[in-house]
C-alpha cells in the first residue's frame, strides 16, 4: 500500500511541476490519472501488491490530489506534507504482523526505498518552493510549478518612438544581478533557452547527500555543503539587503533536512 501511496503523492506533485498552468485542473487531472494508472500497474504486476492495498493507496493519493486542487497555496502545501509526515511515522510504527496492509515494514525494504528516493528528488521541489514562499510572506499565494516558474526577467522593450528613430541600433539587455548572461547575439529566428539549474541542483544535491550518508562519508557531505556556499558566495555578497543569503539558507537547510530524514528512514527500514 505504501508504495502506491508514495508514488501517487509523487504523481500529484509532478502534475504541478510539469503543467504550465496548474490552475487548469482538467490537464492536471488527466496527467495525474495517467501517472496513477502507471503506478498501480507497477505495484500490481511488478511488486505484487494486492488489489486491496492498491485501492487504499490510490484512494489516499486521489485525496491528496483533490486537496491540492482545492488549496494550492503555500500554506496548504505545508499542511499536506506535515500531515503526511505524521501519518508516515504512524504507519512506520505499526506491527507488520497485525497490520500487513498498513505497516511500512510489511513489504520489501527496497520497494519502499525506491519510492522514497523518487519522491524526495523532483516532486519534493514543490515543498521547498512552498517553504521559501512562506518565508517571503506569501503563504496564501498558490505555489508555482516547475515549467511556469520565472527564471530570467523579461527583456526591456523599446518605445515606439525610439524604434522608429533608431531602427538600426541594437538594444543592449539590462544587466541584472543573479541572472545568467546571454552569450552572443540573439537573432529573431533563434530562441535562447534559459538554464534552469536551480530546478536540477536541489534534487541532485539531495540524492548525493543520501548516497554519501549511506556510505558513512560525513566528510564528503561537509565538503558538498561547503562547496555550495563557496559557489553562491559571489552572488550573495552583491546583495546588500541580505535577502538572497536568507533565501539560500532557508532553501538549502530545508533540502538538507529532507535528505537527512530520508537517510535515517532508509537506515531504519533496512534494519527490519
Amino acid at each position: 500500500m505504501h508504495e502506491v501511496l508514495l508514488l501517487g503523492i509523487a504523481a500529484s506533485e509532478l502534475t504541478v511541476l510539469l503543467t504550465s498552468d496548474p490552475r487548469r485542473w482538467s490537464r492536471r487531472l488527466s496527467l495525474f490519472l495517467t501517472l496513477l494508472l502507471a503506478v498501480i500497474c507497477y505495484s500490481w504486476f511488478i511488486l505484487g501488491v494486492s488489489a486491496v492495498a492498491n485501492a487504499i493507496g490510490a484512494t489516499l493519493a486521489v485525496v491528496w490530489f483533490a486537496w491540492d486542487l482545492v488549496d494550492p497555496s503555500a500554506r496548504g502545501v505545508l499542511a499536506r506534507w506535515a500531515l503526511a509526515s505524521v501519518g508516515f511515522v504512524a504507519l512506520l510504527s505499526l506491527d507488520p504482523l497485525n497490520f500487513p496492509l498498513l505497516s511500512l515494514r510489511s513489504g520489501r525494504s527496497i520497494d519502499l526505498i525506491i519510492a522514497v528516493l523518487f519522491l524526495v528528488t523532483g516532486p519534493v521541489n514543490h515543498l521547498i518552493t512552498a517553504i521559501l514562499q512562506c518565508a517571503r510572506g506569501r503563504a496564501s499565494t498558490p505555489v508555482p510549478g516547475w515549467i511556469n516558474a520565472p527564471v530570467l526577467p523579461a527583456m526591456p522593450v523599446a518605445d515606439e518612438e525610439d524604434a522608429d528613430g533608431d531602427a538600426d541600433e541594437v538594444a543592449e539587455p539590462e544587466v541584472i544581478s543573479g541572472a545568467l548572461p546571454v552569450l552572443g547575439a540573439q537573432s529573431d529566428e533563434e530562441e535562447v533557452t534559459a538554464l534552469r539549474g536551480g530546478r536540477w541542483i536541489g534534487p541532485l544535491e539531495r540524492l548525493l547527500i543520501i548516497v554519501l550518508a549511506g556510505a558513512d562519508a560525513e566528510v564528503a557531505i561537509a565538503a558538498v555543503v561547503a562547496a555550495k556556499g563557496v559557489i553562491r558566495f559571489p552572488e550573495i555578497s552583491q546583495d546588500s539587503t541580505g535577502e538572497k543569503a536568507e533565501e539560500f539558507l532557508i532553501g538549502s537547510v530545508s533540502s538538507w533536512i529532507l535528505a537527512a530524514l530520508v537517510s535515517m528512514l532508509i537506515r531504519v527500514v533496512s534494519l527490519h
